[in-house]
């Protein structure tokens, strides 16, 4: 018997929604989550693909390559030089090569060329030079006034022709690539002094126990400054730019001083460690101690340190030993106990990683 016609209707009009519901439910098991897992244990992830896994950075576990009680200096926007009594480090393209130097087996103590880390000077009983890094080292020509031995202090960042060694308790200086030698007058018998870089070209402030001078030309004037206070020897020394403070010091007693005029005022709040000046009288001082496991810690003041407030971006594993500036500059450099090298371009407030090539192992 056919259907009627009544009935034929009736199922088209429940045949098309019904056929369109099981289409949908179909469609949603097929995509819902369960559907997708079949076959595989929801408690264990799916791993990422290899390709988008990030390496991790291994902490430092050892000293870097300039080992303990390094000094840092930069030299226009490129230039960082970092060295110790026998191994020097530098770099001329802001950090992305770096040269590290080491005195040849007849010699010792290091310097080297911020313009150029792969020129590089040595001491001992006579004077070298290298000019590949120190793959191969050469006696000069001109011989320097006796005696010796001769301890490389610095190379100019203003000029890399300017040389200063120390012998016998003077400051030996060379203005020509050790063509002519002059010891510089007016200075006292001197003890593992320290030399900077002032705001001037050729301007250098020099300090051997608690005694600090000036000199100007590169020496061809010396000026004597007021002396820490009795007891007091400086083991850092800094020159603020902006014309608020003369220098920024850090003494044996791990006191911290300003001069401003002709006295020097107590800073307090800091931490202990290293110390460096920027433009516009901008103060840092570094935790040092030569840690690792520790935080690094760099604070910074811009009111003479009435007021310090401490950086971010620093590594979380190893202490803050050295750092430099510049009396006009806002780029500031740090050093760090395992050999990883920071900077800040913004006068100190953040700092990002600049290199880890003076680690003396890399993860």
């Amino acid at each position: 018997m056919g259907l009627s016609v009544t009935t034929t209707r009736w199922i088209k009009l429940v045949a098309i929604p019904l056929a369109a519901l099981v289409i949908g439910v179909l469609i949603a098991i097929a995509s819902s989550p369960s559907s997708l897992s079949r076959g595989r244990t929801l408690s264990t992830p799916v791993p990422p693909s290899p390709s988008l896994v990030a390496s991790p950075v291994q902490s430092v576990t050892t000293a870097g390559v300039l080992g303990k009680a390094p000094q840092l200096m930069t030299a226009g926007t490129q230039s960082v030089v970092g060295r110790t009594a026998n191994r020097a480090a530098g770099s001329a393209d802001g950090g992305k090569t770096w040269v590290t130097v080491a005195p040849p087996a007849n010699g010792s103590g290091v310097a080297v060329d911020p313009a150029n880390p792969q020129r590089g000077i040595a001491g001992g009983n006579s004077v070298q030079v290298t000019t590949n890094g120190g793959s191969t080292w050469k006696p000069i020509q001109v011989p320097p006034p006796p005696t010796g031995p001769y301890v490389p202090v610095l190379i100019s960042p203003f000029d890399g022709n300017v040389w200063f060694f120390l012998h016998g308790g003077k400051l030996l200086r060379t203005r020509d690539s050790a063509q002519t030698w002059r010891d510089i007058p007016g200075l006292p018998a001197l003890s593992a002094p320290l030399l900077v870089a002032g705001p001037v070209f050729g301007q250098f402030y020099l300090a051997s126990g608690g005694s600090v001078f000036s000199l100007i030309d590169n020496g061809q004037q010396v000026t004597a400054q007021p002396s820490l206070p009795v007891g007091d020897s400086v083991t850092d020394l800094a020159a603020p730019g902006g014309n608020q403070f003369t220098l920024f010091a850090r003494a044996s007693t791990g006191a911290t001083y300003l001069l401003k005029g002709d006295t020097w005022s107590t800073v307090t709040g800091a931490p202990g460690g290293p110390i460096a000046a920027g433009a516009n009288g901008v103060l840092f001082v570094g935790d040092g101690g030569g840690k690792l496991g520790s935080p690094g810690i760099v604070a910074s003041s811009v009111d003479g340190g009435s007021t310090w407030r401490q950086a971010n971006g620093l590594p979380y594993d190893q202490s803050v030993e050295a750092l430099a500036g510049q009396p006009g500059s806002a780029i500031f450099v740090a050093y760090c106990y395992g050999g990883d090298v920071y900077a800040s371009a913004d006068g100190g407030r953040a700092w990002r990683l600049l290199t880890r090539a003076l680690r003396t192992t890399t993860g």
